[in-house]
């Protein structure tokens, strides 16, 4: 492309004073910064538009799974992970609510603080 020196810029800037005025500069300035906004705006709608349909007409990948076969595969996984758990514990994977036994009591021993005397509890 072409590039803007600093003695084109300020050509193109008296010439813009000239046409326009001083008065009329900076709506001027806000309409051609408007106006780039709204451009890039809609260009990145387009761009990501032709991505999604250039990724849409390709088809998934090799490595891409559609959500339901990454489910699929995660309770596959997890199956395998309760049936491997199972059987090293040689306990079933489910006991019944109810017949579960008692954890043992616990003993509470007092802490001592920062002094080295025992605190109350």
């Amino acid at each position: 492309m072409f590039t803007l020196g600093g003695q084109e810029l300020l050509i193109i800037v008296v010439i813009a004073l000239l046409l326009f005025g001083p008065d009329k500069i900076p709506q001027l300035a806000r309409t051609v910064g408007r106006f780039t906004r709204e451009f890039n705006k809609y260009k990145d709608i387009m761009e990501s538009t032709i991505r999604m349909e250039i990724s849409r007409a390709e088809g998934p990948t090799k490595d891409e799974m559609t959500v339901e076969q990454r489910i699929a595969k995660a309770g596959a996984a997890s199956q395998a992970l309760i049936e491997k758990s199972a059987a090293t514990a040689d306990v079933p994977a489910a006991e019944p609510a109810g017949e579960a036994e008692a954890a043992e009591p616990v003993a509470v021993v007092p802490c001592a603080d920062e002094s080295g005397e025992e605190g109350e509890e």
